[in-house]
């Protein structure tokens, strides 16, 4: 039985192998299929966890490496939702636009890209 004051160290590594997972699963989703993939829900999973987990680490002494990793695993996943919600409101249906000099401009960036290639490696 583990003692009141020791930190969830596994519960901790689980949550960021549940943030990576539902990170890629974000970025790599298409966006009309993201509640088919039931992702709303695990993503609630998610935040309670973390919720918890936070809080529960919180209260313990030394806890502060704990809490970083606890908010890195969160705001990975938020990245990539942030992610989404940006190509998801974009108009992407639109004709191309034009300059004043006529030349097109260049077809919206898939901005998942940017998120997914990004060093975000937590130990």
């Amino acid at each position: 039985m583990p003692r009141t004051s020791d930190l969830p160290t596994a519960r901790i590594a689980a949550l960021e192998r549940d943030a990576d997972a539902l990170r890629r699963a974000f970025l790599t989703t298409p966006v009309f299929a993201l509640d088919d993939h039931g992702l709303h829900a695990r993503f609630e999973d998610f935040g309670r966890t973390a919720l918890a987990l936070f809080r529960e680490t919180a209260r313990l002494a030394a806890a502060e490496e704990a809490i970083q990793r606890i908010e890195a695993a969160y705001h990975r996943v938020h990245e990539a939702l942030q992610a989404v919600a940006t190509l998801a409101l974009s108009d992407t249906g639109r004709v191309a636009p034009t300059h004043a000099s006529g030349s097109a401009e260049p077809p919206p960036q898939d901005v998942r890209q940017n998120v997914s290639r990004r060093d975000t490696q937590f130990s």
